[in-house]
């Protein structure tokens, strides 16, 4: 994806924001490490000029401007050597990021649309998860525990045209859990689609406000991980699944608990023939 396809279409701009869209599209790794005030000088534009051009063109802040070029532009290597260069290869520094990044999730939390998911999910028939690339962990720890409680759950192939072969079995009844962070793979994006047209509930996880035509999804949970120069690990993300999964069990009114006892049980009974 290149950096220009980024902003939003369809609108008009004026003379001084094409020339930012122009140093952007051809600069953008250079893009990526001035801040406003530089890029405005660079440009012979005010700080305001940046700043209104960022919403304009479908953007929260100057800073989810960055965050969407970094995702487009930047690979996996060059992102982990910057956080090398950073000083985070340590254990110790890692992990100490990674808690401020769970104290920005927590803080940032729609605790409304956050109930909505686990009550959409409560109350689902069946739930449909897809996750792509490094979201795979995601997808599948969230099938795993849900399982566990006696819902029907199925993992939707990463990509391709499988895809279509579990999300057929979408229905009203249903809901369609989905993984896009930093963007919104296709495959997402069709589940999406489908899901809203055939009225099953679509949950979101996301690092960034998703602005996909025809792709919105009925409930986002916004997570942090990291400022777009950095490698972006999953544990804000892993973390938000686990409180999510609890939140399941809480409205499951105790049938949860009691998947989860008559599983202890059964192992009880063969732990002799097969051992933990």
């Amino acid at each position: 994806m290149s950096p220009i396809s980024l902003f939003k279409q369809g609108i008009a701009y004026t003379q001084a924001e094409h020339a930012i869209i122009d140093f952007i599209s051809s600069n953008p790794t250079e893009f990526l490490v001035m801040p406003i005030q530089q890029l405005a000088a660079r440009l012979g534009v005010s700080d305001a000029t940046v700043s209104r051009f960022a919403r304009h063109a479908g953007f929260r802040d100057f800073k989810e401007l960055k965050g969407a070029v970094a995702a487009s532009t930047l690979g996996p290597a060059e992102k982990i050597a910057a956080s090398i260069e950073g000083g985070t290869s340590s254990a110790a520094a890692f992990l100490k990021g990674q808690q401020g990044y769970l104290d920005i999730t927590a803080q940032r939390l729609d605790a409304d649309a956050f109930g909505r998911a686990a009550r959409a999910l409560a109350d689902a028939k069946l739930v449909l998860i897809h996750g792509k690339g490094a979201a795979v962990a995601c997808a599948e720890l969230l099938r795993f525990r849900l399982a566990r409680f006696g819902k029907r759950v199925e993992m939707l192939p990463a990509g391709g045209s499988e895809l279509f072969e579990g999300l057929v079995h979408a229905r009203r009844d249903s809901a369609l859990v989905t993984f896009g962070f930093s963007r919104l793979p296709a495959e997402s994006r069709v589940a999406i689609e489908h899901a809203n047209a055939v009225g099953a509930t679509s949950v979101l996880f996301t690092s960034r406000a998703l602005r996909e035509a025809n792709a919105h999804a009925d409930i986002e949970l916004v997570v942090y991980r990291g400022e777009p120069l950095e490698y972006h690990s999953m544990t804000s993300a892993i973390a938000l699944v686990d409180a999510l999964v609890v939140a399941v069990a809480a409205h499951l009114d105790g049938t949860a608990t009691d998947e989860l006892e008559r599983l202890r049980t059964l192992k009880r009974r063969y732990e002799g023939t097969l051992p933990r």
